[in-house]
């Protein structure tokens, strides 16, 4: 390994300090003096590529840690955001965990057969609590026996959802809300059967 002593501009230096007492002695045009420049420029410029390099890197990682955010406030999980960005779900999850109110991926409708209308829950155990409280047998929803309710399964984020659909809060099963833009999850206006 090289001692700092060795290396070229610590070498110059000292043989200017050493002829004129200082390097603020050192006349301008002196061939050492000159030198100590080229020297002292060709690494500042390495040093400030290799800045400008992480530089870069930090301006793509805050982009791509918005976009997580992004996915994040529209329903994705996760594995979908993981998948989507090609990062790390524990980046992922690193970046995400200050994130208060995060809207759930709905996996099950519920579709009234007399009127068409559609209630979106998150589980199956919210549908199989909703259907409890209404009096319905889960089971025959489920299995498509009921007269009055079906269940479809289908994946859909909450940027998805169209505005005016009601859906189940998934922290609480006993909480309906009706959609009233993408910015309002469970905020919006609550819905009551």
């Amino acid at each position: 390994m090289t001692k700092l002593k060795d290396h070229p501009i610590s070498e110059l230096t000292i043989k200017i300090e050493h002829k004129y007492g200082s390097v603020l002695k050192c006349p301008d045009n002196d061939p050492m003096l000159i030198q100590l420049h080229k020297l002292t420029d060709k690494t500042l410029n390495v040093s400030n590529k290799n800045n400008g390099l992480k530089n870069k890197a930090r301006r793509t990682e805050r982009l791509i840690k918005k976009k997580a955010h992004d996915l994040a406030l529209q329903g994705y999980t996760d594995v979908e955001i993981e998948r989507e960005l090609s990062v790390k779900r524990s980046t992922v999850r690193n970046w995400l965990r200050n994130l208060k109110e995060r809207p759930a991926k709905f996996t099950r409708i519920v579709v009234a057969k007399s009127t068409g209308n559609r209630i979106y829950f998150s589980t199956s155990k919210g549908v199989q609590e909703w259907c409890g409280q209404l009096g319905y047998k889960f089971s025959a929803v489920n299995r498509g026996k009921d007269d009055s309710f079906e269940i479809q399964k289908n994946e859909i984020h909450w940027a998805e959802l169209p505005i005016g659909a009601v859906y189940q809060n998934p922290r609480q099963h006993d909480e309906f809300y009706i959609k009233e833009n993408n910015a309002s999850y469970a905020r919006g206006e609550q819905y009551y059967f």
